[in-house]
């Protein structure tokens, strides 16, 4: 029997408004087919003013790149999601709001395996702000408010043992270098401008800003827009 490998794609953003993530965006809406279908998830955005009205940023995020193909269904409930259901998307776009609430709703509706098992049979998953830190190693790498009390800190792992910061200035990096040293782990730091493709264990920079990589051992890699690191 052959064996085939297969490709797992995500596109990660560090967050920001649609002109500032514009080119990572790019890459996932150029990965969706004529005529495909992806899965938009804003409920990160629940209890937020923006959250009945977040169908409608979408559109206009699509009609931003030219995709009038391109359909999309809004989540509202994880838990009526079953894998076969997920086999109808070309992707996954999970958006940004309260890291927190997030997480726990995925964990709670038995969406996070749902989703995790997409992405490990080669489902295409963006996750933007706090819909990218949930697919880390850990998740407690910002300041949003914890009003769910969330008391598990691990994320969904699928970053070769990587977590994710977003929204990341400069001025942060003594904060990163110590959580990185404090918790024995990688933390990948992406500014509001910068996002990252990972394909396999691949790593590639986009946007305007290198990526910030901190290590345990207080070592520090800058990846440059469009250079390269395996993970």
């Amino acid at each position: 029997m052959q064996n085939t490998t297969i490709e797992k794609r995500i596109y990660l953003s560090g967050g920001g408004s649609e002109k500032q993530s514009f080119s990572l965006d790019k890459f996932f809406f150029d990965a969706i087919p004529k005529n495909g279908k992806f899965l938009y998830v804003p409920i990160a955005l629940r209890g937020h003013k923006l959250y009945p009205t977040a169908h409608i940023w979408m559109r206009s995020v699509v009609d931003l790149h030219d995709r009038k193909d391109v359909t999309f269904e809004t989540m509202d409930d994880p838990s009526k999601y079953s894998h076969a259901d997920l086999s109808a998307f070309s992707g996954i776009y999970i958006g940004g709001g309260n890291t927190w609430g997030l997480i726990k709703e995925f964990k709670e509706s038995g969406f996070s395996k749902v989703l995790i098992d997409y992405h490990n049979n080669g489902g295409v998953v963006y996750g933007g702000s706090a819909g990218a830190i949930i697919l880390g190693k850990r998740i407690d790498t910002h300041d949003d408010q914890n009003k769910v009390g969330v008391t598990d800190m691990s994320g969904f792992d699928v970053l070769n043992g990587y977590s994710i910061a977003c929204h990341f200035k400069g001025e942060q990096e003594e904060r990163f270098k110590l959580w990185s040293k404090e918790k024995a782990l990688p933390i990948i730091c992406l500014a509001e401008e910068t996002g990252i493709m990972i394909s396999g264990s691949t790593l590639c920079c986009k946007g305007a800003l290198p990526c910030v990589v901190y290590y345990p051992d207080s070592s520090i890699k800058h990846i440059a827009p469009d250079e390269s690191m395996s993970l």
